[in-house]
């Protein structure tokens, strides 16, 4: 008798936890969380790509995705690259969610419905190996040619902030990008801070030195279309995620550079 009264009471135990038990929320491929990215940037998000296929990929971002994933209750992950632009777009997408450096805006809110913030950065400058002078102030990046990544917010401290007195290069995707810093085209990048220090703390010798850091508070956040119903259950899951410190782990596992020791550029 007690032993049928046990497997009653466990039989009820589990049927209450399974009630009580918040369903996956719905995604594209049931029990998946589909992921749009953007490879490479060095800390964040590199890996293998065949066409639009990613087939193997490591980093900060990635790592946050599984996190993200596993806090849905989705037992799996899928990556898919894109044009960083497309990320942000208007229109239907191949993925639940978009992760890549994207920096919340005024302009990218009106195509694309942001997370809140998972980590806070500013823009940094850095130099090429054939530049003989660097500049140590703002002003002196003036007269330099400088590049950045098309449709980024890059692109726009290069433009405005920094103001340089030759039209800024302006350069497709990431890898160009510091081929033509490494080739000389380019005397100086601008592009997100901790991806730049980690690129140069990881090749010291294939780029010239770190100028500094543009402040500019940016928060980057996990871009869905607009009137997604996973936004609140992301919302959720990224709070729970900097709440039990995986966030702030997966920046000291993959972010190799101190930021707040970078130069301030004035």
């Amino acid at each position: 008798m007690r032993t049928l009264l046990a497997l009653t009471a466990l039989a009820v135990g589990l049927a209450v936890s399974a009630i009580g038990a918040a369903a996956p929320p719905p995604t594209q491929v049931p029990g998946q969380l589909t992921v749009g990215v953007s490879l490479p940037s060095e800390g964040f998000q590199v890996g293998v790509v065949k066409g639009s296929q990613v087939i193997w990929a490591q980093g900060l971002e990635i790592d946050l995705a599984q996190a993200l994933a596993s806090k849905l209750g989705l037992e799996q992950t899928s990556f898919v690259q894109s044009r960083f632009d497309r990320l942000y777009s208007a229109g239907a997408k191949p993925w639940d969610v978009a992760i890549a450096e994207i920096t919340i805006t005024a302009e990218r809110r009106r195509t694309t419905a942001f997370s809140r913030s998972y980590m806070s950065v500013d823009q940094g400058v850095l130099a090429a190996q054939t530049l003989r002078r660097v500049p140590k102030t703002m002003a002196g990046l003036r007269s330099l040619q400088l590049c950045a990544l098309r449709r980024s917010t890059g692109a726009e401290v290069a433009r405005e902030t920094i103001a340089p007195t030759k039209p800024v290069l302006l350069v497709g995707n990431v890898p160009t990008l510091m081929l033509d810093l490494q080739t000389g085209r380019c005397q100086a990048v601008v592009y997100d801070a901790p991806a730049l220090g980690t690129l140069k703390a990881r090749a010291p010798l294939r780029y010239g030195p770190f100028v500094g850091v543009v402040e500019t508070g940016e928060e980057y956040g996990i871009a869905m279309p607009r009137g997604s119903a996973l936004l609140g259950p992301v919302n959720k899951a990224l709070a729970a995620l900097s709440a039990d410190g995986t966030i702030e782990r997966l920046q000291r596992k993959w972010i190799t550079v101190h930021l707040e020791d970078l130069p301030v550029l004035r």
